[in-house]
């Protein structure tokens, strides 16, 4: 999953659970940029939220839906098939932002995107360096609302493309992925809701699963 999954996964269990603070959301960023065990040197809500990222894309890379949808792509797209589901599957959450089952509060999609970019700026001061360039990339560049439209994704794919260090197929996805898109936003449709009632018992009590 990309930005716009993982913060409104962390969203949804902070409503769900009753609480204000937005650790979640800081630790859906942070997922990104902090490896290794988790030891105590950030609050404990954002651990929480790094544990929860984590958990979201272990979750959405077993999957049957991912897998089976992994499998329709050419032989030589596969290794890298993940990287552009998970870009995908934005661009499908955005396009269903208000269906009831998603459980968006029910609040515009620009409208929580902005109330993610003021939360990250807040507390951007205690992120990694790398957080933090991202969390001002995010607002600058409008990226969670940018994915509504389909030619992003290319757009997307490619600048991750540059950012490899071997020869990848990413910057000429859009051949592949175009074609596709009734499959994968059918994967996305089978997955999502999975994710969002198992991630929301597993840690439905502030567990660190």
């Amino acid at each position: 999953m990309n930005f716009l999954a993982h913060f409104h996964i962390a969203d949804v269990i902070r409503r769900r659970r009753g609480e204000a603070d937005h650790g979640l959301l800081v630790g859906a960023l942070l997922g990104d940029h902090v490896k290794g065990p988790l030891k105590g040197e950030y609050p404990s809500h954002w651990e929480q939220g790094i544990r929860l990222h984590r958990r979201i894309d272990a979750l959405t890379d077993s999957d049957p839906a991912t897998r089976q949808c992994l499998r329709a792509f050419p032989a030589h797209f596969r290794r890298y098939g993940g990287i552009a589901l998970d870009v995908c599957y934005d661009h499908f959450l955005s396009r269903h932002w208000q269906a009831d089952w998603l459980d968006t509060a029910p609040q515009a999609l620009a409208a929580f995107s902005e109330q993610c970019y003021q939360q990250l700026q807040a507390d951007s001061r205690h992120f990694p360096q790398a957080a933090r360039r991202q969390s001002r990339f995010l607002a600058e560049y409008n990226v969670l609302c940018s994915l509504q439209d389909w030619h992003n994704i290319e757009r997307t794919l490619a600048r991750i493309a540059r950012r490899l260090q071997r020869d990848n197929p990413l910057s000429d996805c859009g051949a592949i992925l175009t074609p596709m898109q009734g499959e994968i936003e059918a994967s996305f449709l089978a997955l999502y809701p999975r994710l969002l009632a198992q991630l929301s018992d597993e840690f439905a009590n502030g567990a660190t699963a």
